[in-house]
């Protein structure tokens, strides 16, 4: 009976601990690209500036997108263009690409309003 115990308990623990790291490997979330989920394959730059100055030595329109997370219209927008290998491509080897997640008082990145999603080529 005693061995019996011991293997119940050792099970017990065994299937516990699992389920325990499992629960925390889901709260680990992948550490956050400049992608955001718009195309990991995508070579992203980080600022405006930096997107500005990477077309003008490149010779390539410099592609902004403006999104928020809790938008419903951004999350098809960039589900439609992230799964879209043609989109993908062209992005990648034909513009130099930016996303912004937050609003901007640049009135260069929002000559038009400040709605999302807006996409911009400068």
């Amino acid at each position: 009976i005693m061995l019996h115990s011991t293997l119940a308990l050792s099970l017990l623990l065994i299937a516990v601990t699992s389920n325990l790291a499992m629960a925390i490997k889901k709260e680990k979330r992948a550490p956050q690209t400049l992608s955001r989920g718009w195309g990991d394959e995508i070579t992203w730059v980080q600022t405006y500036e930096e997107g500005l100055y990477q077309a003008k030595k490149s010779n390539k329109p410099l592609m902004v997108i403006h999104h928020l997370e809790d938008c419903q219209y951004c999350q098809a927008l960039k589900k439609a263009f992230a799964e879209n290998e043609e989109i993908q491509e062209m992005a990648q080897n034909n513009f130099i690409m930016l996303n912004l997640m937050h609003e901007t008082t640049d009135k260069n990145l929002s000559p038009d309003g400040q709605y999302v999603p807006r996409i911009m080529f400068v």
